[in-house]
């Protein structure tokens, strides 16, 4: 009994010690200006005396990222999800104007070829979409009016183009839901299908035994016309997504775990930690 008081009186005082330079720490918070990474901030440091949560405010207040619970002391260097996504949205708009050039160029290539082609063999690749009779050595025959070598290429970039498209589809239905750029995405989206189609009667043509040669400029002129609409719609949402770039006010602050419960409950119990009745916080710029 003796040893389990001994033990007991141990421990209390520890406890007590422990309280005690709690009591003594001041929380604190280091948070400064940076470039961000598209997904992350940074804050260089933290004390919380008793544990709780880093929580990043936008100008108006409004919580727009927040730290794991954080065990009581101090932390350095800790990364705070999300943060402002204009890095991420401008890749995604170069990868579109790339894919945007790209589809152009295959467009282009597809009708020069076309036109080179014998009569009828077009025609025969838009009828079989490219499955033709496998033949012994495992290449396909088109009736013998195009070589192996022409089919290969012709087949090759309509695949890539077929890919590329799908692609701007998927990036442009994922800024649409993100809310971003709504009304220049659907007017992209419009364009994109309307070249899609002059294209398919633009090889078709190529397929016609007639061939009438202003027609065709005629279409290629209007195809020109579309896509450098889609180019100018992309130079004005990079414009605007570059200027969402521009440095803005964060604040990171401290917030107590009140309820031992290691979740975060703000609006509520966990309300900032406090010094002088103010917050704790650290206000810095940061350029996304």
């Amino acid at each position: 009994m003796l040893v389990a008081s001994a033990r007991i009186a141990t421990a209390g005082a520890a406890t007590s010690a422990t309280a005690a330079r709690q009591q003594n720490v001041q929380s604190t918070i280091e948070f400064q200006d940076q470039t961000a990474n598209g997904t992350t901030v940074t804050v260089a440091s933290a004390t919380l005396p008793d544990g709780g949560f880093i929580l990043i405010h936008n100008e108006s207040g409004a919580v727009v990222g927040r730290s794991n619970y954080l065990d009581a002391g101090t932390h350095e260097n800790v990364e705070i999800e999300p943060a402002p996504g204009a890095v991420s949205l401008s890749s995604q708009m170069q990868e579109m104007r790339q894919l945007l050039t790209d589809t152009q160029t295959q467009g282009t290539m597809m009708a020069m070829q076309a036109q080179q082609m014998p009569h009828g063999a077009m025609q025969q690749i838009m009828n079989e979409s490219g499955e033709g009779t496998v033949n012994e050595s495992g290449g396909h025959q088109m009736g013998g009016m195009m070589n192996q070598t022409q089919m290969d290429q012709m087949m090759s970039l309509m695949f890539q183009q077929m890919q590329d498209r799908q692609r701007m589809r998927a990036l442009m239905q994922s800024m649409m839901e993100s809310g971003q750029h709504q009304a220049q995405m659907q007017e992209m989206a419009q364009l994109m299908e309307q070249t899609t189609m002059r294209e398919r009667q633009m090889l078709m043509h190529a397929a016609d035994e007639s061939r009438e040669q202003e027609q065709m400029r005629q279409m290629m002129r209007h195809q020109m016309q579309d896509y450098a609409q889609m180019r100018q719609l992309m130079s004005q949402m990079q414009a605007q997504t570059q200027q969402q770039r521009s440095p803005r006010p964060l604040t990171a602050m401290l917030h107590p775990d009140a309820n031992d419960n290691r979740q975060l409950e703000f609006p509520g119990a966990d309300q900032p930690y406090t010094r002088n009745g103010d917050p704790v916080s650290a206000t810095g710029r940061v350029r996304a």
